[in-house]
C-alpha cells in the first residue's frame, strides 16, 4: 500500500510537472529571442541555491551531512545538470521547443541501456524483442523529428543548416546529461537524502558554467536586461524553473522512472498546444506529428518495460518450482 501510494503521488507530481515545464519552455523560448540564455541560467539557479540550501541547513542537516559522504555523486549531478541546462536553452532559443523537448527528453530511454552501466547503484535492465523494436520506433520518431528541424518544416520555417545542427547537437547533448542526472540523483534519494536538499546543491555547478561563459561576452549577455526585465525573469525563473524543478526532484524520488518517463512523453503535444496559445510560432502538421509519434513510442516502451519488470520474478519463480 504504501509503494502504491508513493507511485501515484509520484505520478500525480509527474503531471504537475510536465503542465509546468511545457509553459517554461514556450515563455521562455520566446524570451531568449531578446534575452540571453544565460542570463536567465544566472538568475534562475542562483535563487534555486538562495531558496533551497537554507532551508536544508534549517530542517535537514543529516541530509547535508549524507551528501558529503556521496561527494563524488553531487559533483557529476552538478556537471551533467550545468551542461543539460545550458545546452537545453540555448536550444530553446534557435530551435522549436516542441521538437527540442521531444528529442531532449526522447533521447533518454534510448541511451539508458549504457548509462544504467555507468552509473554505481543502478541495476542494468535486459530489454527483451518487443522493448526493442519499441525503442527502433522511438528512435524513428526522434529522427522524423531532427529531419523536421533540418528540412524547414517546423514552425519556425527554413533555418541555415548550421543553426539547426547546433541546435540538434545542444539537445541530443543535453538530453544525454539530463538522463545520467536523473539516474544518479535517484540514487541519492535512494540513499536517504531529502529532494529539496538534493535541489539545494544540485546548480552551483550550473551557476559556475554560466558564469564563466557570461564571462567571455559580458555585453552580450547584459544586453537588453533592465529592472523591470530583471524582477520579471526572477518571478518566472521561481514559478517555471525552481518550482517545477522541485516538483520533478520529488517525483523522481517517489515513482519508478517507468512512469516518469510515461509522463514525460506528452509533454511535446502539451507543448506544441501552448505554442499555438502563444502566437510566436505558426501551426506545423509535420511538428505536431513527431510529437505524437514520439508521445505513442515512449508510453509503449515505458508500458513494455514495466510489463518485463513484473514477468522477470514470476518467470524466476517458475523456474525455481520446477526445480
Amino acid at each position: 500500500m504504501v509503494t502504491t501510494n508513493r507511485e501515484t503521488t509520484g505520478f500525480l507530481l509527474s503531471v504537475v510537472f510536465v503542465g509546468l515545464a511545457a509553459g517554461r519552455d514556450v515563455y521562455f523560448g520566446a524570451l531568449f529571442q531578446h534575452v540571453h540564455p544565460l542570463a536567465v541560467a544566472l538568475t534562475a539557479f542562483t535563487l534555486c541555491t538562495l531558496v533551497f540550501l537554507p532551508i536544508a541547513a534549517v530542517r535537514d542537516r543529516a541530509g547535508l551531512a549524507r551528501l558529503g559522504r556521496h561527494a563524488g555523486t553531487v559533483f557529476w549531478i552538478n556537471a551533467t545538470s550545468a551542461i543539460a541546462w545550458l545546452s537545453f536553452f540555448h536550444a530553446l532559443r534557435i530551435a522549436e521547443p516542441a521538437l527540442v523537448q521531444v528529442i531532449f527528453f526522447g533521447i533518454g530511454p534510448l541511451s539508458v541501456t549504457w548509462i544504467d552501466r555507468l552509473v554505481p547503484g543502478i541495476a542494468t535492465a535486459t530489454r527483451g524483442p518487443a522493448e526493442r523494436r519499441l525503442h527502433v520506433g522511438l528512435l524513428g520518431a526522434l529522427l522524423f523529428a531532427a529531419a523536421v528541424m533540418l528540412l524547414g518544416w517546423s514552425g519556425l520555417g527554413p533555418q541555415p543548416a548550421g543553426r539547426v545542427l547546433a541546435g540538434l547537437a545542444l539537445t541530443v547533448g543535453g538530453g544525454i546529461c539530463i538522463s545520467i542526472s536523473t539516474l544518479l540523483s535517484r540514487v541519492v534519494n535512494d540513499a536517504g537524502v531529502d529532494p529539496a536538499t538534493l535541489i539545494a546543491v544540485r546548480f552551483p555547478g550550473a551557476i559556475v558554467l554560466a558564469g564563466a561563459l557570461a564571462a567571455l561576452s559580458p555585453a552580450d549577455v547584459a544586453r537588453g536586461l533592465t529592472p523591470g526585465t530583471l524582477a520579471g525573469i526572477a518571478v518566472a525563473s521561481l514559478l517555471l524553473i525552481v518550482l517545477p524543478n522541485y516538483v520533478n526532484q520529488i517525483g523522481v524520488a517517489l515513482a519508478s522512472p517507468l512512469t516518469v518517463r510515461a509522463v514525460l512523453a506528452v509533454g511535446p503535444v502539451l507543448v506544441f498546444g501552448l505554442q499555438l496559445v502563444e502566437g510566436r510560432l505558426p501551426s506545423s502538421s509535420c511538428s505536431l506529428a513527431a510529437c505524437v509519434l514520439y508521445a505513442v513510442f515512449a508510453v509503449a516502451s515505458a508500458v513494455a518495460r514495466r510489463r518485463a519488470i513484473r514477468i522477470a520474478p514470476a518467470a524466476a519463480l517458475a523456474t525455481a518450482a520446477g526445480r
